[in-house]
């Protein structure tokens, strides 16, 4: 714990931050450090993150004016394959994001609702009206579905299968974290789940660019996309030689091609797939010409949520 506070005490050196910040960083550090996360076939917990890498992980939010806050954030771990030792990450959790968009933005509203196979969904676009019942009995999860609702009226509708949910989580694992799992349980999933189809609603908003007062907007998307970009710096295609880690992580992962290579952006809201998805190594795999109406994942451009 003196090395945290070292390192808490070096950001506040580089940035002068005033005490009720510090005193944000020290509880949201004292309140994360014992939280799990997978790795390979193993556990680890925050207190095995590298210390220091904390600055590099608050940089960004600071210099956005963004105040780290231990209600609203998630720390998170990443894998830094060069060094063979896992660094911190910072993310918005759904509800922190929610809230920081409610009190900084035009959003008035945001209603974000995972729908399952034996619930009722009726989506009529004429009236911009939601009938969603849900139904007593457990089922499979189908889908999600986003509304915002602007303080001048406009309301935007963002949907995402249950497919895309779980393929914005492996990319999440395999691009931005490098192989670390922190969703380790079934409600961490459905929290990264309903912020992923959040931020695919809050892409919608940003492409208009006729909303002024959304700079907020603009700002959380690229911070979130800042992290990919810098992930995939710090990746290295190489074998793993460490005895602790051998074996447990592969660049690129195969689920990570095949997502990428065989699902398109266009989404058909909470459509089962007609058949399983083509086997890679098939040879009689069906590849879409180029006049298709197909999109390959990581070309992108409103995006997944993530």
């Amino acid at each position: 714990m003196d090395i945290i506070q070292q390192t808490i005490d070096n950001i506040n050196n580089i940035f002068s931050l005033n005490n009720a910040e510090m005193q944000s960083i020290t509880q949201f550090m004292s309140t994360s450090l014992d939280n799990r996360f997978q790795f390979g076939h193993e556990f680890f917990l925050l207190k095995d993150v590298v210390p220091n890498t904390l600055l590099d992980a608050v940089t960004p939010y600071v210099n956005a004016g963004l105040q780290i806050d231990a209600n609203i954030m998630e720390l998170q771990a990443r894998y830094h394959e060069s060094k063979f030792s896992f660094e911190f990450e910072i993310d918005y959790s759904f509800a922190g994001l929610t809230a920081l968009l409610l009190e900084n933005t035009s959003i008035v509203k945001i209603v974000v609702n995972p729908v399952y196979e034996n619930d009722t969904l009726q989506i009529d676009h004429a009236s911009q009206e939601v009938h969603h019942t849900v139904a007593a009995e457990p089922s499979e999860l189908h889908g999600l579905y986003c509304i915002i609702d602007l303080d001048n009226g406009q309301s935007f509708l963002a949907q995402m299968s249950a497919d895309e949910a779980l393929q914005a989580m492996y990319a999440n694992i395999n691009d931005r974290l490098n192989g670390v799992n922190p969703y380790t349980t079934s409600n961490k999933k459905l929290m990264l789940y309903k912020a992923s189809c959040l931020r695919r609603g809050l892409k919608t908003i940003s492409a208009i660019q006729n909303n002024n007062d959304l700079e907020m907007v603009s700002t959380l998307l690229n911070l979130h996309d800042r992290q990919f970009n810098k992930a995939k710096a710090l990746r290295k295609v190489m074998p793993l030689n460490n005895y602790r880690f051998r074996g447990c992580s592969k660049q690129p992962s195969t689920i990570d091609q095949l997502f990428k290579s065989n699902q398109g952006s266009v989404v058909i809201p909470f459509s089962q797939p007609a058949e399983k998805a083509p086997n890679k190594s098939d040879p009689q795999r069906i590849i879409p010409s180029a006049n298709e109406d197909f999109v390959a994942w990581d070309s992108d451009i409103m995006g997944v949520g993530f």
